[in-house]
């Protein structure tokens, strides 16, 4: 049984519906109006299957968003040029290669933040006091973080924002969100090395 738009359902396992939010392509400059015109009706066309092919790779709603955000904001500097039935092919595997990135990253993230609380001496006989430093000196590594910084790591950390969504609360992209996030957590794993 296909549904009205010619999709066959799965039988297996339900879609995830694609969140509310969506890309804005008034916002992509640079671009001639033609391939605006064509990345806007493939996005548009096809942002159920993009959405549902990153959220396989990621595993997480808000990081598939953020992947085929990322996945566009990369099409829209490279300009590509390929003729239009050959366009939709090389959306998806910029999507799927946005994906795998923040795959790549997330590890990455993981790893880092794992690091921050594996100090040297952590098997003390302390327990409950060692964690209160712990979370005393993290606090403030966090606090001596510049503000641009500061606001990216609460966003993320405290208010679960993905990076698309921590962009239009700072009116910043969201690629920078995600870098200042990671620069950010560099610093925090620096200043808690230095303390210890």
């Amino acid at each position: 049984m296909s549904s009205p738009d010619g999709v066959r359902p799965s039988a297996t396992k339900p879609v995830t519906p694609l969140p509310a939010s969506s890309l804005h392509f008034s916002s992509f400059t640079g671009l001639g109006p033609a391939l605006k015109q064509q990345l806007e009706a493939i996005y548009l066309s096809h942002r159920q299957a993009l959405f549902s092919l990153a959220l396989s790779t990621t595993g997480c709603a808000a990081m598939a968003e953020d992947a085929v955000h990322e996945a566009f904001v990369r099409l829209c500097r490279l300009s590509p040029t390929s003729p239009s039935e050959q366009l939709v092919a090389y959306v998806f595997a910029a999507v799927r290669n946005a994906a795998i990135d923040a795959g790549r990253r997330l590890q990455s993230q993981k790893k880092l933040a794992e690091s921050i609380f594996q100090m040297r001496g952590s098997k003390s006989t302390e327990g409950v006091s060692e964690n209160d430093d712990q979370t005393e000196m993290l606090r403030t590594a966090v606090e001596a973080l510049e503000q641009p910084a500061r606001e990216v790591v609460i966003l993320k950390v405290y208010g679960a924002l993905t990076f698309e969504q921590i962009g239009q609360v700072l009116e910043i992209p969201a690629a920078t969100a995600a870098t200042r996030y990671r620069r950010a957590l560099t610093h925090i794993e620096d200043a808690l090395r230095n303390r210890t």
